[in-house]
């Protein structure tokens, strides 16, 4: 009789890991021992991951800074109470930007898609340029999602890797869902739980069992 492949074992163990060699697209999911302040009970989004690295965004810790305290053009744009969120431990000067597609507004050049229904850009000129006026005429429930993001999370050569094969993340498909999330401070909880059952008793009891 043959034996049981790596694909059958992985899904009657959840604690056996594999992953794709390319994450961009996929969340990150904080283990239950990561207790790095920067990433405790987070949820990053890979925007791009390849031999150079990798580079995220935090897409569930909010601050109570507005957006409009940064950028003085958006005082009288609604766009002035967007709570801005914290992307990660680097370069916090510097806006990224996640959002539904906007209408009549045409992408940047660095605008890309890392998962369904979302696009990822840095805060440019003319994006803010769009969020002081046409965001401003949209009414308030015809608006794509949109979050803000100072910062964000990188990684080098290998370095996720190897966080990886330590077990500090746990990895699935990204999706709008948990980007877009009425309330960031439940992304951790519900990310996990869309992996299925039994992250789901994890997410609630903050206890990774062993199966060794």
């Amino acid at each position: 009789m043959g034996g049981m492949s790596e694909d059958d074992r992985n899904a009657d163990n959840p604690l056996a890991r594999s992953f794709p060699n390319d994450l961009t697209g996929y969340f990150l999911i904080s283990g239950t021992d990561l207790n790095d302040p920067n990433f405790y009970r987070t949820v990053v989004l890979i925007v791009e991951h390849n031999s150079d690295g990798a580079f995220g965004l935090v897409v569930n810790r909010q601050s109570d800074v507005r957006l409009g305290s940064l950028l003085g053009e958006l005082e009288d744009s609604p766009a002035h109470d967007i709570l801005v969120q914290i992307g990660g431990p680097l370069q916090q000067e510097y806006l990224f930007v996640l959002h539904g597609e906007l209408p009549g507004y045409e992408l940047s050049e660095h605008a890309t898609y890392p998962a369904k229904g979302v696009v990822f850009e840095p805060a440019t000129e003319p994006l803010v340029q769009y969020l002081s006026t046409a965001w401003a005429d949209l009414p308030a429930d015809q608006r794509p999602p949109l979050r803000v993001y100072a910062g964000y999370s990188g990684w080098g050569p290998g370095q996720l890797e190897t966080e990886l094969q330590q077990d500090a993340w746990f990895v699935h498909p990204a999706g709008a869902a948990i980007v877009f999330h009425p309330n960031p401070d439940s992304g951790w909880k519900d990310a996990l739980g869309e992996k299925g059952a039994f992250y789901r008793i994890v997410a609630d009891t903050g206890y990774m069992p062993s199966m060794n």
